[in-house]
């Protein structure tokens, strides 16, 4: 078994009320099950990392297995239920997010780096939304030990945000790409709100990040490395659906373009095609292969209209 990507995060079930009462219950979710529809759109050996409970159904199992992931890395923790939570939608977009899982046992029962199967371990990327900040960061030391080339994408988690903003300096150097949404940047910056989204890359950058993506929503990013080199992206028009998950779908794609060997500008551009895939539909995609004729038709359009900054 060889899986080129995986996630190292969180698996969900949302049980989704609409503002005119409909509902939507057993949706899988979770940044980790978003990111991986990023990444599926451009491989097909694909493994997803994390922790599930005995109450797990063969349908949902199937449907992981139907969209071509690996499971070998979910494991099951007895005497826990899956991770469940409500989403309350609103007619003006707001979203309220409610979680039926006491954060004690989010944390007991979440995946940890000795569940790794050893093929995951020699991936070509990992995308990580998991712990602590210096949990992570140790989690990062210890894959690069043994897999020196792995590109590492790393956001943030809710849960991160009260953290020391040295936390997140350290952590920094040991990631391949870090790319938070434009509030979190904010936020562990310390930065006005009003500070230019160049600037904030520029401040992260400085903190020790090799390259950092900006997500600025229906803004589109903007992508810059260390000698300088930056893009404006904008957001690939599609049918919105869902807003959920569409940035770690993002941080899934330009992780595969990133392991692909591709350049920062291909690269970024995988991210907001993969976006766009993930505000479709909510949870999974229908699809059982990626729809790769219609990925291509979205990232020329992306590329024409990517601006050098």
């Amino acid at each position: 078994m060889t899986i080129d990507y995986l996630t190292f995060s969180n698996f969900i079930i949302d049980d989704i009320i609409f503002p005119d009462g409909q509902t939507s219950m057993n949706t899988m979710g979770g940044s980790g099950l978003h990111a991986l529809v990023g990444i599926r759109l451009w491989s097909d050996k694909v493994g997803y990392a994390a922790a599930v409970g005995e109450d797990l159904t063969a349908q949902h199992r199937q449907a992981l297995e139907h969209f071509g992931l690996d499971l070998t890395g979910l494991m099951v923790r007895p005497g826990f239920k899956t991770p469940r939570s409500w989403l309350v939608m609103e007619w003006d977009d707001r979203r309220t997010e409610v979680s039926r899982t006491e954060l004690a046992d989010f944390r007991r029962m979440r995946v940890m780096p000795q569940d790794l199967p050893a093929p995951y371990r020699q991936a070509r990327g990992f995308h990580i939304n998991w712990g602590t900040v210096p949990e992570a960061r140790d989690l990062c030391i210890e894959l690069r030990r043994n897999n020196p080339n792995v590109t590492i994408v790393y956001e943030l988690a809710t849960s991160n945000m009260g953290e020391p903003a040295e936390n997140i300096q350290q952590m920094l150097p040991h990631l391949t790409l870090f790319s938070p949404n434009i509030v979190e940047a904010l936020a562990i910056t310390g930065l006005a709100n009003n500070t230019a989204p160049e600037a904030i890359c520029n401040t992260l950058l400085a903190w020790g990040a090799p390259l950092v993506a900006l997500r600025m929503g229906a803004e589109g990013s903007l992508v810059k490395a260390q000698n300088g080199e930056g893009y404006r992206l904008p957001a690939v028009p599609t049918q919105i659906v869902d807003e959920t998950g569409a940035g770690n779908s993002y941080c899934g794609g330009i992780l595969t373009g990133l392991g692909d060997g591709l350049n920062l500008l291909e690269a970024a551009l995988r991210g907001a095609v993969s976006a766009s895939f993930a505000l479709e539909q909510f949870g999974l995609p229908n699809w059982q292969k990626p729809p790769t004729q219609e990925a291509n038709k979205r990232l020329l359009w992306a590329k024409e209209r990517a601006e050098p900054i």
